[in-house]
């Protein structure tokens, strides 16, 4: 456990210098912006529904952005190496990257919740159903930033390993969208593996049990394939 707080002190203390991380913050809060006036202009429902999905979408493109230095970084800069032969265990490396991509996270979150706030200005909007949403989508942030993790240790080349995050979670949301191409019997099969259709409930107000087993193995299982990518070539 102390080897994971070292790591996640160390890449903390490189966000608070880094102008990319508050360029991602920006973003962030932008797009959360644009989604919450989308939302009420177009549908007229005053809720976090709609934000939810958006912000999901949103966090596709820029979460593996934002992880993508992680190990890609190191690799370049020949530290990696050095970090494996350290006492700090592969696993704790890990878990300590993915941390504090996920405090990030945290922190973006934080800075939204002023949109609540808004419709608590305009109306009454349920409490319940707003802490569930933000559940639901800091699921969806520890999926891909564990994704994210995965496709920076497989190059060290920053933009690469941004790309091949969002290549390879862009199946996940797609399936969603499965109706139209396969027809609704096999999209009842398939939207089980994508991550919007777990999102739903929360954004209901509900806690399923099923959503969260979904989240917790997605991010256990990029995280284990990150640690068998360092791994292999901490042997090598």
């Amino acid at each position: 456990m102390s080897g994971v707080l070292t790591i996640w002190k160390k890449e903390m203390r490189v966000y608070a210098v880094n102008p990319t991380a508050y360029a991602f913050l920006a973003v962030f809060m932008f797009l959360a912006g644009l989604f919450f006036y989308l939302g009420l202009t177009l549908t007229g429902e005053a809720s976090m529904r709609v934000l939810a999905s958006n912000l999901a979408i949103a966090e596709l493109f820029v979460l593996p952005m934002l992880t993508m230095r992680h190990f890609a970084e190191e690799r370049r800069q020949g530290t990696l190496e050095m970090l494996l032969t350290s006492p700090v265990s592969p696993m704790a490396l890990v878990l300590g990257k993915w941390l504090a991509s996920l405090t990030l996270c945290l922190l973006m979150f934080l800075g939204t919740l002023i949109l609540p706030l808004i419709l608590a200005y305009y109306g009454d909007p349920d409490w319940g159903v707003v802490f569930t949403t933000y559940l639901g989508l800091l699921g969806v942030a520890a999926a891909f930033c564990a994704a994210g993790l995965f496709s920076s240790s497989l190059v060290d080349d920053q933009l690469a390993a941004g790309l091949i995050g969002i290549v390879m979670l862009m199946p996940f949301w797609l399936v969603g969208r499965a109706e139209a191409l396969v027809g609704d019997e096999w999209a009842a099969k398939i939207q089980a593996f994508g991550v919007l259709s777990h999102l739903e409930s929360f954004n209901r107000g509900v806690i399923d049990s099923a959503d969260v087993y979904y989240f917790l193995a997605f991010a256990g299982c990029f995280l284990f394939l990150t640690y068998r990518s360092l791994e292999s070539r901490r042997w090598r």
